[in-house]
């Protein structure tokens, strides 16, 4: 019986590896080659899945928004509006080694996104979902009376996203620890609180 062959998989374990070189060496740092021996797979199989360097680097940051999307979805199931803001701002600050590694990964393709449109367009895509969601959410916590009713729900989405986008960059640098991050950011969230509202999730 003929073996069945998960091309999607193959194609993720290829991924995987080129994420694993760019936290290491940087977007510099992958090749074709490189990528082949970090799998452990012939260049072949990957040149059979990816034609070039820059489509496997392309998908490899499609792959990586799809992931944190399916990601905060699994974490936001059930959560007030609330509790789903707390949970995707605070989102961008790494407090595990694995997730630092994804943050270093996505900073990479930020800073690609400056010579490459391809890559500039899924960033700044990345960057108006983040928003728009914030945004919506922000609107139903002042509907139901968690959020003050005095705040425009689209500037104060994008200044908290990116407050914390900054923050998680300093603490890849070592300037400051998760804690200390995630300290300022909370301390941002209760400011947009009720004076009914609840505190922000910890």
């Amino acid at each position: 019986m003929p073996r069945v062959v998960d091309h999607q998989q193959r194609r993720a374990e290829i991924v995987h590896a080129v994420w694993q070189l760019i936290a290491r060496r940087g977007i510099a740092g992958v090749t074709l080659r490189a990528v082949a021996a970090e799998a452990e797979i012939s260049m072949g199989r990957v040149q059979h899945y990816f034609s070039s360097r820059e489509e496997l680097v392309l998908h490899g940051c499609r792959m990586m928004l799809d992931g944190a999307q399916e990601a905060l979805a699994r974490n936001t199931d059930d959560l007030t509006p609330w509790q789903e803001l707390c949970v995707l701002v605070r989102h961008s600050i790494p407090q595990t080694p694995e997730f630092a590694v994804g943050t270093i990964v996505w900073n990479a393709y930020i800073a690609l996104a400056v010579d490459s449109p391809a890559i500039a367009d899924l960033v700044r895509r990345a960057h108006r979902d983040g928003v728009e969601r914030a945004r919506d959410l922000l609107v139903a916590a002042q509907a139901d009376g968690t959020v003050r009713d005095d705040l425009d729900p689209r500037r104060t989405g994008q200044r908290l996203l990116a407050l914390s986008e900054g923050y998680g960059v300093r603490v890849l640098a070592g300037s400051l620890d998760a804690a200390e991050a995630l300290d300022v950011v909370d301390a941002e969230l209760r400011g947009l609180l009720d004076a009914n509202g609840t505190s922000a999730e910890r």
